[in-house]
């Protein structure tokens, strides 16, 4: 009886063993890709666990995917600074409204000059009597021009700077399409990264006891031991541990990018495992061609390109003269001078004068119109050129975003399936192990595929989850409800 028991501890060991195999064929590296989202490894306990389980983390209040995204709305400097150029933006359309009507200029003067005595026919003094006392002259002169019809300068101003806000405010709904996209994709990682640390977790310890284990019937000079074994649990626990490291990095990658984004320091998700959004991707299907036309690049376009015919509509009408209201209102007043009341003498001394009138104002360089009349043409082309290759851009964009949430559908239908058949693959082996019908390669295959299976899946939902968040983005739509985004956390 004694061996018995000796041979059934031994089995148990490989079924340990069995375990370390799973963990080292499982594909971490899919999870960690290139595009999860960077962070902080500070956030994750020393014992290799995922830091929600740290007592200060617990103390903090779950933070949804929701309040994030409020957080990031509020927070990120470039939302900010697109407010900022919005700002300016209305400012210019201002200035293009009012300014042309108040090119009125103020002149001040002050001097000295020698003091002069006579009437309009006599004078003691010589033309330059600079020998006489000086005394001080001063005046101040308003003059400026109203304009009247300028054959649409003014209008096309206008309609830049109008444009110059759309372009602002669609901008800003750029940033913010970007930010709630990343937002997303790190809350996705970071709840990925989480499930990831868990399962490694578990598997760790399982895995040093089993070590601890073998190292018993080894030293008890157990027969059904293998040496080799133990070889074999250290390499196994080496590479969990580097695996376990390379979870921790996402895990701190994801915390260090919500942090940047959103402002807060603390970032709790729920304590729940990953699960895909609900959402009917079939609803789309037929429906692809132009949904690109709600983003905020398509905007963007439109107002560039009614920038550029303002400009061409301005230099054009440079061609033409403007018709103007001027006019100038003066007055003087030398102390020393002898103020002589007459109109048809000039005192600049003592100088009254006020007088308005219609005029045309009209640049002759002709030939550096025509040459801006000609750029302005060429940019016109050039941005309705830019336009065109855009939207092929931003619909290729949508149809790789619909294939991918497709693909991550299909393939996190097809993990689902193949998690529960291994896992009852797994169950039904592990129970003909214990009544020895089954082999112990038997129950190590069970295991590895139940284990692979089982990540597979759990990083299916992330890419489908992800590709959801994307295809909201390239689309402009809100495609799910801000309700049914809180669905990523399984019952």
């Amino acid at each position: 009886m004694v061996r018995r028991r000796t041979e059934v501890s031994a089995r148990v060991a490989l079924v340990q063993l069995a375990l370390a195999a799973v963990l080292l064929a499982f594909p971490l590296a899919r999870t960690a890709r290139a595009d999860a989202p960077p962070s902080d490894a500070s956030a994750s306990s020393d014992a290799g666990g995922p830091s929600e389980a740290a007592g200060a983390s617990d103390a903090t209040a779950t933070t949804s995917l929701a309040v994030l995204l409020q957080a990031a709305e509020a927070h990120y400097p470039a939302l900010a600074a697109d407010g900022h150029a919005i700002d300016a933006a209305r400012a210019r359309l201002d200035e293009a409204r009012v300014s042309p009507f108040f090119q009125w200029n103020v002149t001040g003067t002050f001097t000295v000059a020698p003091s002069a005595e006579g009437t309009p026919t006599y004078s003691p003094d010589n033309q330059l009597p600079l020998d006489n006392p000086w005394r001080p002259v001063s005046g101040v002169s308003v003059e400026g021009f109203v304009p009247i019809y300028t054959f649409g300068k003014l209008k096309s101003a206008r309609e830049a700077a109008r444009a110059g806000i759309d372009a602002a405010e669609h901008q800003h709904d750029r940033t913010l399409a970007s930010v709630r996209y990343d937002v997303r994709r790190g809350y996705f990682a970071l709840q990925v990264s989480l499930d990831t640390l868990e399962m490694i977790t578990d598997g760790k310890s399982k895995l040093e006891r089993a070590i601890d284990k073998l190292d018993d019937l080894l030293a008890a000079h157990d027969p059904s031991a293998d040496p080799m074994d133990r070889y074999r649990l250290e390499a196994a626990l080496a590479e969990v541990n580097a695996r376990n490291s390379q979870a921790l990095r996402l895990e701190a990658t994801a915390r260090a990018a919500l942090r940047a984004l959103t402002g807060l320091d603390a970032i709790r998700v729920p304590d729940c495992p990953l699960a895909r959004v609900e959402f009917d991707a079939s609803a789309l299907e037929g429906h692809l061609d132009g949904a690109y036309r709600d983003r905020p690049e398509v905007g963007l376009l439109e107002a560039a390109r009614r920038a550029r015919r303002a400009d061409l509509t301005h230099q054009r009408a440079r061609y033409f003269p403007d018709l103007v209201l001027v006019f100038r209102a003066a007055y003087s007043h030398g102390a020393g001078v002898t103020d002589i009341s007459n109109p048809f003498i000039h005192d600049p001394a003592n100088d009254r004068s006020l007088g308005a009138a219609l005029a045309l104002r009209w640049s002759l360089d002709l030939w550096g119109t025509t040459a801006r009349v000609r750029r302005a043409k060429a940019l016109l082309a050039e941005t309705r050129a830019q336009d065109q290759h855009a939207r092929v851009g931003m619909q290729l964009e949508v149809d790789e975003a619909f294939e991918a949430l497709e693909d991550a559908g299909r393939r996190e239908e097809a993990w689902a399936r193949g998690e529960l058949q291994t896992r009852r693959w797994f169950i039904a082996t592990a129970q003909g192990y214990q009544v020895g019908t089954s082999s112990a390669k038997d129950l190590i295959d069970a295991l590895k595929a139940y284990f692979t299976a089982r990540f597979s899946h759990i990083s299916a939902i992330r890419d489908y989850d992800t590709a959801l968040a994307k295809l909201t983005r390239v689309t402009g739509r809100e495609l799910a409800d801000a309700k049914v985004w809180g669905t990523s956390c399984a019952d």
